[in-house]
């Protein structure tokens, strides 16, 4: 894919209640730029599709933001507090949870013990409630029944639903879900698209969601933005997104004519 030609990165956009916010976040590893004055917001209870090209820096702005890297500029702020460096379990208390691309689950523990972890250390207070939260987000993503199944039992579209439960068992703000539609099928997508659905309507969990299924991010989120060699190229609804001519050179790697 080629690179679009500079242009001034867009202006954040989105809600003024913004629960998530990056702030001309910039991180070089050993020289190559990742993510250059990157800013974007998530509103209190939206869904914001975050997508590019492969190397783009989506799962870095999720690195960032979740304290596994420190940018060498920038800010990231929570509910208009600074969390920039904090500690990532300090991060997780305060209200921001997160599955991987690589499905990390506990693969000798039970959906249910593996749910448990987040209900017990993402969460400062309330432990004795823990059981509790536990079953109440396998509920929410279609669990309930496996909840006595080990992990290493259960098929890689109910692991990455596992760990969408384990994030949302933590009582977070924001979710921020790394590409948990790879690997399924058609039918399997449209059960996580409803379970992100869900999660907004029945919790009031603000999304920030990272995926290679365009058509999805554009049929559920409010807002997209996009990435390309680090830069933010467009932010916006879908469909201002989708006929952005910077995004078409950045996935088809040819100008529009």
């Amino acid at each position: 894919m080629s690179a679009v030609a500079p242009t001034p990165a867009p202006p954040a956009r989105g809600n003024a209640d913004a629960v998530l916010r990056m702030a001309e976040v910039s991180i070089a590893f050993g020289g190559l730029q990742v993510l250059q004055r990157v800013s974007f917001t998530v509103g209190r209870g939206e869904v914001v599709g975050l997508i590019g090209p492969n190397g783009a820096g989506k799962s870095t702005c999720f690195n960032v933001i979740t304290s596994v890297y420190r940018p060498d500029r920038g800010d990231v702020f929570l509910a208009g507090e600074r969390i920039t460096g904090r500690r990532p379990d300090r991060i997780c208390h305060g209200g921001i949870a997160r599955t991987f691309q690589l499905v990390r689950t506990f693969q000798r523990m039970s959906a249910l013990e593996n749910v448990l972890v987040g209900a017990v250390y993402g969460h400062p207070g309330r432990r004795r409630d823990a059981r509790a939260q536990a079953l109440g987000a396998l509920k929410l993503v279609g669990l309930a029944g496996q909840r006595e199944r080990r992990a290493a039992q259960m098929t890689l579209s109910d692991r990455r639903l596992l760990e969408i439960a384990r994030a949302m068992a933590c009582r977070p703000t924001v979710v921020l879900l790394d590409e948990p539609m790879a690997g399924l099928n058609a039918i399997e997508i449209e059960a996580t698209i409803a379970v992100i659905r869900r999660i907004r309507s029945e919790r009031g969990v603000a999304v920030l969601w990272v995926e290679h299924k365009v058509d999805a991010i554009m049929n559920v989120c409010d807002r997209v933005v996009v990435l390309d060699h680090g830069e933010k190229i467009a932010d916006g609804t879908p469909a201002e997104v989708i006929c952005d001519r910077h995004v078409i050179e950045a996935y088809l790697g040819e100008p529009v004519a």
